[in-house]
C-alpha cells in the first residue's frame, strides 16, 4: 500500500492529524485512527467533563491483586467501552515500576517488581486487544519519576536496564502488544524517543512488528528520532515529522525505507482495528456488556484490597449497634492523581460512609475529623441562575462562544470547539454564582496556562502571571493555582470571576479552586464519636492534588492532620481500622496504634461499594502488597537520590531497589512486598521444583473459603538477593487442599552479563513464600 503513495503522502503518516486522531490517507484505504489516553479510564479527548466513563482502579490497585484474570477483565471491559465509543488504541498500561514510592505517577504503575508488573501488564494487554482495540504499554522506558522528566537523564547500567526496567515491556511485546509509547526522559542521555538502541532491542531482538508512537510534545528534532526506529508523532498536527521528515528524505539525511517501515507498521495498526477498506477488527473475546462492567469493577476493587494487619476486628459483625465512619476520604474519596487526562465516571459511584450505611443497618454517624481540602467541584450557578459556570471566549476583544459548564476544571487540546485554535490568542472569562453553605473564610485560587486573575464579589483576591515554558503538558496537568482567603456569610450569594488571557499554546487550561472554611472542633467530634462507636472504620488517604504528574512526592507519609486524627482515634477505640485511599505506599509508623490496616489504593470507581462488602466479610480482601513500605523512607535504596547539575539520575548506584535492597541491607519492611492477610489460614505442604515450575500442595487450615498466592521467589549463585519468578493464586473451601503449580519462565535462571544472556553455573535457591519476608521452604537446583 506505501507505493501507492508519493514520498510526501506517506512522510505526513508519520504525525498525528490532532491530539488524539492520525490522519486518513483514501489512497490506502485508510480512515482515521482514534486514540485516547487510558490507564484509569478512557479520557474525553476534548477534556469535556460532560463526556463520562468508566473509572478503573488505579495502576497500583490493579498490581495489588496479584490476578491476571482480574487485570484481563478489567481491561477486556475498558475495551469493550472503547469499541463502543469508536476508539481504536488506548494509551495504557503504564509498565514504569515504582522504584522510589514518590513519584507523582506512582499510582499508575503496577508494581516495583518488573516480573509482577510485566506478567499483570501482560494481562491488560490481552484484555484490551481481545475487543479489538490496541494497547499502548508506556513510557518506554526509565520514566519512573517526573522531577524534570521531559529533561532528565536515567543513567542505567545494561544489566538493570535488561533484567529491570526492560523486562516488563518485554513481556508485554511477548503478549502480543501492537503499539508502544516512548518516554519523555533521556536514558543514559540520550532521549528515548531517539535512542536507536533501545528501539533495536524492541523491534530487533523481540521481533515487535507494531507502532512506536512518541510521548506528547517529547520530539525536540527530526533526525534523531526517525534514525532510532520512532514511527508516528504525538499530538498533530506536525512538528518535526511529517513535512519536515519528507524534506529530511528528499535531502538524503533519512532513508526513504525508514518511513515506508513506519507507514507499514501504522497500516499494520489500523488493519489489527479494523481502519482499513477490507479489514476488520480482531476482536478475539466476548465483549464485556455495559450493564456488567461496573460489577467488573466492583470485584476488582475486592481483589485489590490489602489487608495489612487485623488484630480480630476484622470482618465486623454487619449487625454492629453503633458505627463511626470517621475522616476526610470517608464522603470525599480519592479516585484518582492530577494527570493531565482526568476520568469523569458516570452513575454508580457510591463513597464509602455512603456504602456502609447501605450495608449496615445499624447505626452509622460521620466526622471527618480534620481540616477541609479544596474541593474537586463545587456547587455554583451561572448569572441568569442555571446551574453550572459561565464560560466566555474571546478573540481579539470579541466574544466568539459563549457556554455552560459543569466544573471548575477545564482543559483544551489544540481546538476549543466552537472557538477556534487554541494556538490563536485571546481570552477565557469563567462566571460562577456561589452560595456558601458556611459562614467563615473561604479560600479561592485560580490559575490557568495563560496570565490569570481571579475576583469573588468584587474584591480580585489573584493575580497570576502565566507560566514560564516548560513542560507543557505537565503545567496542564497540574493546574497549579494563586489565591486567598475571603470572609463570606452562609446563603449569602457572591460571583466569581476568573479570567485567563492567552498568547496562543497548543493546549489552554483553567482552573478554579475553592476551600471551605476549618470547622472548630472537628477533631474533638471525631475522638467523640469513636468513643461512643462499637467499632470505627477511618479513611483517610490522599487528595486529587497529591499524586500530580510532573512532579514527585517528597514523603511517603500521610498529611499530618491525617496521622494525629489516626492517634487520637486509635487511643479511644481499639477496634478501629484505618483505610487508606492512596494511590502509593504510605508510611505507616502509626499501625501498630490501631486494630486494622487495610489498604484500599485509587479503587475505582467501585471503591464505596467493595468497601462495605470487605468489612461485613461478604468477601475477603484479596491483595497483596506489590510494593514495599519500609520501616522508614531512609530504608529505601532511592532515598536522598537526587538529578546531578547535568539533570542525570544514577539508577544503577541504587540497584537493587524495593524487596531486593531490603534483603540485601538486612532491613526489615512494615508491610512486606507480596505480603497480605485474609479471612482464613492456609498451610504450604512440601514443595518441588523442576526447570519449568514449583509444585506445592496449599491446604485451608481456616473456616471459611479463601484465596491464597504462592509466590516463588530465585536467588543466583553468589547473588545476596532473591527476586520474584513466579505467582499463582489459589481459591480453596475450608479443609480443602490442592496442588497448586507456579509456571517459572526460561528466563528465570537466566542474568544478562557481557552483552548475552546466561544461566549462571552452580546451585539456585528457590524460595517458597507467602511474601518476599516470609518463606516457608527452599529448594535447589543446580545448572
Amino acid at each position: 500500500m506505501t507505493g501507492a503513495l508519493d514520498p510526501a503522502r506517506r512522510a505526513a503518516l508519520t504525525a498525528g492529524e490532532t491530539g488524539y486522531r492520525t490522519p486518513a490517507e483514501p489512497a490506502a484505504g485508510l480512515r482515521p485512527m482514534y486514540l485516547v489516553d487510558g490507564p484509569l479510564g478512557l479520557v474525553s479527548p476534548t477534556f469535556d467533563e460532560r463526556e463520562t466513563s468508566l473509572l478503573l482502579p488505579s495502576g497500583i490497585a490493579l498490581g495489588a491483586t496479584w490476578d491476571p484474570d482480574v487485570v484481563r477483565s478489567v481491561a477486556a471491559a475498558e475495551g469493550a467501552e472503547a469499541r463502543r465509543r469508536g476508539f481504536d488504541a488506548v494509551y495504557a498500561p503504564n509498565l514504569n515500576l515504582a522504584r522510589t514510592g514518590l513519584s507523582g505517577r506512582t499510582f499508575e504503575m503496577l508494581s516495583e517488581d518488573p516480573l509482577l508488573a510485566g506478567v499483570l501488564g501482560a494481562a491488560f494487554v490481552e484484555g484490551l486487544q481481545g475487543q479489538g482495540v490496541a494497547a499502548v504499554p508506556k513510557h518506554l522506558v526509565c520514566n519512573d519519576t517526573e522531577t524534570e522528566r521531559q529533561r532528565m537523564s536515567a543513567d542505567v547500567d545494561d544489566t538493570a536496564l535488561r533484567e529491570v526496567y526492560l523486562r516488563p515491556f518485554e513481556l508485554a511485546v511477548r503478549a502480543g502488544a501492537w503499539a508502544l509509547m516512548t518516554a519523555y526522559n533521556r536514558l543514559n542521555g540520550t532521549p528515548c524517543a531517539a535512542h536507536a538502541e533501545l528501539l533495536a532491542i524492541v523491534k530487533g531482538e523481540w521481533g515487535f512488528d507494531g507502532l512506536v508512537i512518541s510521548d506528547y510534545f517529547a520530539l525536540h528534532e527530526t533526525l534523531g528520532p526517525a534514525l532510532a526506529g520512532l514511527d508516528l508523532e504525538m499530538p498533530g498536527p506536525a512538528i518535526h515529522f511529517g513535512a519536515r521528515l519528507a524534506e529530511a528524505v528528499e535531502r538524503g539525511e533519512v532513508p526513504q525505507a525508514r518511513v515506508d517501515d513506519a507507514v507499514t507498521r501504522l497500516l499494520r495498526l489500523a488493519g489489527r482495528v479494523g481502519a482499513l477498506e477490507g479489514s476488520e477488527r480482531q476482536v478475539s473475546a466476548p465483549a464485556v456488556p455495559a450493564g456488567r462492567a461496573h460489577e467488573v469493577l466492583v470485584e476488582a476493587a475486592v481483589a485489590a484490597f490489602v489487608l495489612c494487619r487485623n488484630e480480630d476486628v476484622l470482618p465486623l459483625d454487619p449487625a454492629v449497634r453503633r458505627l463511626a465512619v470517621i475522616g476526610p476520604n470517608a464522603d470525599r474519596p480519592c479516585f484518582q492523581g492530577a494527570t493531565f487526562g482526568r476520568i469523569r465516571p458516570g452513575g454508580g459511584v457510591t463513597t464509602p460512609v455512603e456504602a456502609v450505611r447501605k450495608r449496615f443497618p445499624g447505626e452509622v454517624v460521620h466526622e471527618r475529623g480534620v481540616p477541609p481540602a479544596p474541593l474537586g467541584g463545587f456547587a455554583v450557578s451561572t448569572p441568569d441562575g442555571r446551574p453550572g459556570v459561565l464560560l466566555e471566549h474571546f478573540r481579539g476583544g470579541e466574544l466568539v462562544l459563549s457556554e455552560v459548564r459543569a466544573d471548575s476544571t477545564f482543559i483544551w487540546f489544540g481546538d476549543v470547539p466552537g472557538a477556534g485554535p487554541t494556538t490563536e490568542p485571546g481570552t477565557l472569562r469563567l462566571t460562577a454564582v456561589f452560595t456558601p453553605a458556611d459562614s467563615g473564610r473561604w479560600t479561592f485560587g485560580a490559575g490557568g496556562s495563560g496570565a490569570t486573575t481571579l475576583s469573588v464579589g468584587g474584591t480580585v483576591l489573584a493575580s497570576r502571571p502565566a507560566p514560564a515554558p516548560g513542560d507543557l503538558m505537565g503545567q496542564v496537568a497540574r493546574a497549579e493555582t494563586t489565591g486567598a482567603g475571603i470572609e463570606l456569610r452562609a446563603g449569602e450569594p457572591v460571583t466569581v470571576v476568573a479570567e485567563m488571557v492567552s498568547a496562543g499554546s497548543r493546549v489552554q487550561a483553567l482552573t478554579v479552586s475553592c476551600t471551605p472554611p476549618s470547622a472548630p472542633g472537628a477533631l474533638e467530634r471525631a475522638r467523640r464519636l469513636a468513643a461512643e462507636a462499637d467499632a470505627v472504620v477511618l479513611v483517610v488517604g490522599d487528595e486529587l492534588e497529591t499524586s500530580r504528574e510532573s512532579r514527585d512526592l517528597a514523603s511517603s507519609a500521610l498529611p499530618a492532620a491525617h496521622r494525629e486524627l489516626i492517634r487520637e482515634v486509635g487511643r479511644v477505640n481499639p477496634r478501629t481500622v484505618v483505610v487508606v485511599n492512596a494511590g502509593r505506599p504510605v508510611d505507616a509508623p502509626w499501625a501498630g496504634d490501631v486494630g486494622a490496616v487495610l489498604q484500599g489504593w485509587f479503587a475505582g470507581q467501585g471503591f464505596g461499594e467493595a468497601l462495605a462488602r470487605v468489612l461485613a466479610g461478604d468477601d475477603e480482601p484479596g491483595g497483596r502488597m506489590p510494593v514495599t513500605v519500609p520501616l522508614r523512607d531512609e530504608d529505601r535504596s532511592t532515598h536522598g537520590e537526587v538529578l546531578d547539575a547535568d539533570l542525570r539520575r544514577d539508577y544503577t548506584a541504587a540497584e537493587p531497589t524495593g524487596y531486593r535492597h531490603l534483603a540485601r541491607s538486612g532491613a526489615r519492611a512494615r508491610f512486606a512486598f507480596g505480603s497480605g492477610l485474609g479471612y482464613t489460614t492456609f498451610r504450604f505442604g512440601p514443595a518441588a521444583v523442576d526447570r519449568a515450575g514449583v509444585r506445592v500442595p496449599v491446604t485451608n487450615t481456616g473456616s471459611r473459603r479463601g484465596r491464597e498466592v504462592v509466590q516463588v521467589y530465585v536467588r543466583a549463585p553468589g547473588k545476596e538477593d532473591a527476586r520474584l519468578a513466579g505467582f499463582t493464586g489459589v481459591r480453596l473451601d475450608p479443609g480443602e487442599t490442592a496442588e497448586v503449580t507456579v509456571p517459572l519462565d526460561e528466563r528465570t535462571w537466566h542474568r544478562w552479563r557481557e552483552g548475552r544472556w546466561v544461566v549462571p553455573p552452580g546451585v539456585h535457591e528457590v524460595l517458597v513464600a507467602r511474601s518476599a519476608e516470609e518463606i516457608t521452604q527452599v529448594l535447589h537446583r543446580e545448572w
